[in-house]
């Protein structure tokens, strides 16, 4: 079986996309608020479950839904929020995304990689404003030193100092990696590996991709399974709501983490929400934590 047809056995794209065209998905107010009492119980959802929420329209109905999502949030991690700092250190770039301001065919910005003694000085401020977690975050080409200039940079975060301490926990946003990779990722001390898929679905992926590696839906689509062979246990996945279908995108990715707690007995630690629209050319994450 081809990768492109492994990966479709795992999300089944057309028989979502048959679903939601053909048949469409029907509210049911006593299917929904069961649903919601079996979330309470702090057991999980399926993806069959989620996909009965995500038909959900009426108003009563929907603030039932996010009273739920509160009590759930509320009942696992209590009233905190964890925040964490966006650390941008490069941003070459050989994809065209054609979403992305960064994308190789714009000429319009200034392409740079920070050097070692730049990254100091902004992980200096970073720590100074009270931050312990960063996400270190750099584009999908690298300067003359190869991926030794990820690793040299998390070896930099790590040993630098301020007068209110240190960043504990660095998150890294980076292209897929060979299963070699991500071990060196993993004995750099990495937290989170985060990878968006952006779209599972994989006409509208095509479209978004013309050129560069990222064009590759599979090779990219089986970066955390990669990530977790390598043994990184922590990792993040997303969507970029705004390129197709929500309602697709929603049971693609619950397909997918399904697919990750089947193989590895755990799946992602966030789910990240980022959205697009034409008047913007950047991401606006959230994340929301899922264990």
């Amino acid at each position: 079986m081809s990768q492109p047809e492994q990966t479709d056995a795992i999300i089944h794209s057309h028989a979502i996309c048959r679903r939601l065209e053909t048949f469409g998905l029907r509210e049911d107010p006593v299917l929904v608020r069961e649903i919601l009492a079996k979330a309470l119980e702090l057991k999980g959802l399926d993806s069959q479950d989620v996909e009965a929420l995500t038909a959900v329209s009426d108003p009563d109905l929907l603030e039932e839904l996010f009273h739920t999502a509160r009590s759930v949030k509320e009942s696992i991690y209590g009233p905190r929020i964890v925040l964490f700092a966006p650390l941008y250190i490069s941003n070459l770039c050989k994809n065209n995304c054609l979403y992305c301001g960064f994308r190789a065919e714009n000429r319009q910005i200034r392409r740079r990689a920070l050097s070692q003694e730049e990254i100091a000085s902004e992980v200096k401020i970073l720590v100074e404003q009270g931050h312990k977690r960063i996400l270190l975050v750099a584009g999908e080409s690298y300067p003359g030193e190869g991926f030794s200039y990820i690793l040299q940079s998390i070896e930099t975060v790590y040993k630098t100092r301020s007068g209110r301490g240190e960043i504990r926990r660095v998150n890294v946003n980076l292209a897929p990696l060979s299963v070699d990779r991500f071990r060196e990722l993993k004995a750099a001390g990495i937290g989170t590996y985060q990878l968006f898929q952006e779209t599972y679905h994989p006409k509208t992926y095509s479209i978004m991709h013309p050129s560069g590696s990222k064009r590759d839906y599979a090779w990219r689509f089986g970066a955390i399974e990669r990530a977790m062979e390598a043994g990184i246990d922590d990792v993040g996945l997303g969507v970029l709501f705004g390129l197709y279908d929500w309602r697709f995108e929603i049971l693609a990715l619950l397909r997918h983490i399904e697919h990750l707690e089947a193989v590895f007995g755990v799946g992602p630690h966030t789910i990240s929400v980022p959205d697009w629209n034409p008047r913007s050319a950047h991401r606006s994450p959230q994340t929301l934590h899922t264990r």
